[in-house]
């Protein structure tokens, strides 16, 4: 999911794991033979709850560096690390920061990069500049990973069920509405836990998302230093990019604002 502030995903955190596992477990397959080839680092943008990150670790042998703003994903991600192995929690570096405020400190240490669900949560404006960030942190012929932005705004709006899990007495479940909100897509996500075929309990959050043709996100890609490859996992629909030899203007120093968001 994506949000502006610190607070996001306060209500979205507590049902992330149980309800988004599955699509982060077909991520996690198409990026774990690209970590154990890692031989510099790896930063994951959005770590958000550490499904992805926990397996990037495992498959690795070197530093990973986590990037996530939001408190309650963040939460849970150490939470998940202080219950892991040392052999990755040792590895493994939280940053409460956007991806502007680290650009600097982690130029040029890492040989994968690693962004779900993030680049669709900017706006046009704030691309750049987390684009630029990602190129600065690889190395030259370092590896890009993304997901697929949604490609266009919906006609009408359109739901479908996330998933269900039943922990205890209760099933969890939740419902995302996919709605037109002129040039953004408004994603509105519907949880009810039901408790002896009741209703116990209600909650729901809302985000905005910005669609991207592949055209423009391949022209973005390239602006930056990145050449778009294809489709590392057709199955996951996971981008592969290659950070090009030619480094993009250095980043500032001082600390940034704006990205480093999510996850929807």
């Amino acid at each position: 999911m994506c949000g502006r502030h610190d607070d996001a995903y306060g209500v979205s955190a507590e049902f992330y794991d149980i309800l988004h596992r599955a699509a982060y477990q077909r991520h996690a397959a198409a990026l774990a033979a690209p970590a154990a080839e890692a031989v510099v680092g790896i930063v994951e943008l959005g770590a958000g709850t550490g499904l992805v990150t926990e397996v990037l670790a495992r498959a690795s042998s070197v530093p990973v560096h986590a990037v996530e703003p939001a408190t309650a994903m963040r939460s849970v991600l150490l939470s998940r690390l202080a219950a892991a192995d040392r052999s990755v929690a040792d590895r493994v570096t939280v940053h409460a920061c956007p991806a502007q405020g680290i650009a600097y400190d982690l130029e040029g240490q890492a040989d994968l990069a690693v962004c779900l669900r993030v680049i669709a949560c900017l706006s046009p404006p704030e691309r750049p500049a987390v684009w630029r960030a990602l190129a600065a942190w690889l190395v030259p012929d370092g590896l890009l990973f993304l997901d697929r932005p949604p490609g266009q705004v919906p006609d009408c709006p359109r739901r479908r069920l996330l998933g269900e899990a039943r922990v205890g007495s209760d099933t969890y479940a939740g419902w995302l509405t996919e709605c037109p909100d002129g040039e953004r897509i408004r994603y509105a996500y519907s949880y009810r836990v039901h408790r002896q075929g009741r209703v116990v309990r209600r909650a729901e959050e809302t985000f905005h998302v910005w669609p991207m043709t592949s055209g423009a996100l391949e022209t973005e890609l390239a602006d930056a230093g990145f050449r778009l490859e294809g489709t590392a996992s057709p199955e996951a629909d996971v981008l592969r990019a290659t950070r090009l030899a030619s480094r993009t203007r250095s980043l500032p120093r001082g600390p940034g604002r704006g990205a480093g968001r999510r996850k929807l």
